[in-house]
């Protein structure tokens, strides 16, 4: 369910606001409205744990990567920021990294650029020109006859599929020759020079490198900072107006009475009331307790329905899971996905002493959850890493069933989920509008829902019958739709509905056809692990050689497979349930997460000036 919200009035006296923040952190139950987001002290908080990120970021990747080519990025401006002496020389020597780094490149750059002339001294060329003979660089097309120059001395320093290169000294440049300009030193010179560049951004690498030992007081500092950033950040929002100070937010309302005890206690003043039509309310999910490891889905993915709109955990979370099965769809990878969870659940819970955060838990709790739905659908279907239905050991056979190796009955039973997938949707919304006439209206939509189901398998199903009743019962439904949709003191308003109903109608035939994926992902997949395994088994060399190289096949070509099966389940899994059955179901994932406020005055806490 979606938690029911309170918008509640803090007031309390001015004077005291730094304790009444404290007490209010020490509740943990108040949504704070954050009206100002740029003040002085709260661009100063988010700058601070924006440099620690940074700091962490940089040793992190000193620490792992080649000292050539770390993905460092420039710092911002850093005007006052980086007051603690730690976070301040990471920094100093990240930005020193960047910029012997571009310097660097550069420097590369204006070698390659010069090197055709060779080890050219343009003192010498300046020291020419000055005594009345002037020295010019020059490059000419390939395989074109020089130019005569007369008394003058043209020399051709080097040759390439490219161009001719060379000086003329005493004569100004003839046509042909396209002038370049002097190089600012000798190549020698310009080579010694990136040689130190290299070795300075080595030790500067080799210095950042160092830290790693401090990651871990770094990463303290950072969640101290996001801890001062979230408490800068309601503390200037606190309005003060002559002697009081007051705040806004939204408080669950099963725990009122908490912060009604409290204000009575501490003498604060406290208004509550129910949001209204408009407000920006935050929201708190919690679906039933087997069903509430999706919220971390949800988290991960970004995504959290609206205040006034519907939870969808339950059904999200058991068709993403049949989704998630079907698209990677071979026991192999199931248990793959099942085996490195495991690994990672053990390295976690020896990392927090076994008190595994609920957050991470749930992450887990999924992974389990869609690697074992991914093996029962592989077993199933006899898909094990592609491997042919008769290579497989007997005792698997007799688990497959051969109707989901057929391609029609796959994807009727893709349209069917999908049929399903989209009557709950509308069924649902029917049982939120009873007694109310327009539940109808849904019930006109589950039933185009089930005759788009029928045209389209009478198309693409092969030995699929159009039923005689098809087409009364889609008459029926679009009536069912057209006269109990809107009210008549809605025509005028909304009208243009009605106007739109036979696009609506049609696109419901798509929405059944997008479920089709299902099989199309599944099937690319168990294709493209058949082709490797096919490449794997026909390479012709000796034993010793073919092994190894076998091996490297397989490896390469599964791991591919299984990180585009990832992928698949970002774009189509998700996409099946946060936009087909969401716009069924009037979902606009358009809400913002409930967080209250928890940090109690950090001893780093700047000082803040409240709004007046």
């Amino acid at each position: 369910m979606i938690v029911p919200m309170k918008h509640a009035t803090l007031l309390c006296v001015a004077s005291a606001r730094e304790e009444a923040l404290a007490r209010l952190a020490g509740l943990g139950v108040l949504h704070v409205e954050l009206r100002l987001t740029d003040t002085e002290a709260i661009v100063a908080a988010r700058a601070a744990v924006e440099e620690t990120q940074r700091a962490i970021a940089a040793v992190q990747t000193a620490a792992g990567g080649d000292w050539r080519q770390l993905s460092i990025k420039a710092a911002g401006s850093r005007e006052g920021r980086d007051r603690d002496l730690l976070v301040r020389g990471i920094n100093d020597l990240a930005d020193r990294y960047v910029a012997l780094r571009e310097e660097t490149r550069a420097l590369a750059a204006e070698i390659r650029r010069f090197e055709p002339w060779g080890d050219f001294d343009p003192a010498a060329a300046a020291r020419l020109t000055a005594a009345g003979r002037e020295v010019t660089l020059f490059k000419a097309a390939p395989g074109a006859p020089l130019p005569d120059v007369g008394d003058a001395w043209l020399q051709v320093l080097s040759r390439d599929k490219v161009g001719v290169y060379g000086a003329l000294v005493g004569a100004p440049l003839p046509e042909g020759l396209a002038p370049m300009p002097l190089p600012p030193k000798r190549l020698a010179a310009m080579q010694a020079d990136l040689a130190a560049q290299l070795e300075a951004t080595r030790r500067t690498a080799e210095a950042l490198a160092s830290y790693e030992k401090d990651l871990p007081a770094l990463q303290a500092k950072f969640r101290r900072g996001g801890e001062v950033w979230e408490y800068v950040a309601v503390a200037e929002n606190m309005t003060v107006e002559g002697p009081v100070a007051y705040i806004t937010g939204f408080c669950d309302a099963r725990k009122t009475a908490d912060l009604q005890a409290e204000a009575s206690r501490r003498g604060w003043g406290l208004a509550l009331r129910d949001p209204e039509p408009g407000e920006d309310v935050p929201t708190l999910l919690e679906p039933p307790r087997i069903f509430r490891p999706v919220t971390s889905l949800f988290a991960a993915l970004g995504i959290m329905p609206g205040y006034t709109e519907t939870d969808v955990s339950v059904p999200f979370y058991i068709f993403f899971t049949l989704f998630f099965a079907m698209l990677i769809g071979d026991a192999g990878y199931g248990a793959l996905i099942l085996l490195l969870a495991v690994l990672a659940h053990r390295k976690t819970r020896a990392k927090f002493k076994g008190a595994i955060p609920q957050a991470v838990g749930s992450i887990f709790t999924l992974l389990y959850m869609f690697g074992g739905a991914t093996i029962v659908w592989g077993v199933l279907s006899g898909t094990y890493f592609a491997i042919p239905q008769t290579a497989i050991p007997a005792i698997l056979q007799f688990k497959s069933i051969p109707f989901l190796n057929d391609m029609n009955h796959i994807m009727q039973i893709c349209f069917t989920i999908g049929a399903v997938h989209l009557s709950v949707a509308r069924l649902w919304n029917a049982a939120a509008l009873f007694p109310n006439k327009k539940f109808l209206a849904e019930i006109g939509w589950v039933g185009v829902v089930w005759s788009m189901y029928l045209i389209v398998c009478g198309i693409v199903v092969a030995g699929f019958s159009y039923p005689s009743w098809g087409v009364p019962a889609m008459i029926v439904s679009v009536l069912l739709i057209a006269l109990f949709m809107l009210d008549v003191s809605e025509l005028r308003e909304n009208g243009v509905s009605l106007a739109m109903l036979p696009l609506n109608v049609i696109s419901s035939m798509g929405d059944i056809i997008s479920y089709v994926r299902l099989y199309a992902v599944s099937l690319a997949s168990v294709k493209v692990a058949e082709n490797f395994n096919a490449m794997s088994i026909a390479i012709d060399l000796q034993m010793y050689v073919k092994v190894p190289v076998m091996l490297f096949v397989l490896l390469f070509g599964h791991g591919l497979n299984f990180a585009m099966g990832g992928l698949s389940i970002l774009v189509h899994a998700v996409r099946l349930n946060t936009l087909e059955f969401s716009g069924a179901k009037g979902v606009s994932w358009s809400g913002r997460p409930f967080k209250p406020f928890k940090s109690a005055v950090p001893q780093s806490a700047p000082a803040t000036k409240p709004m007046s």
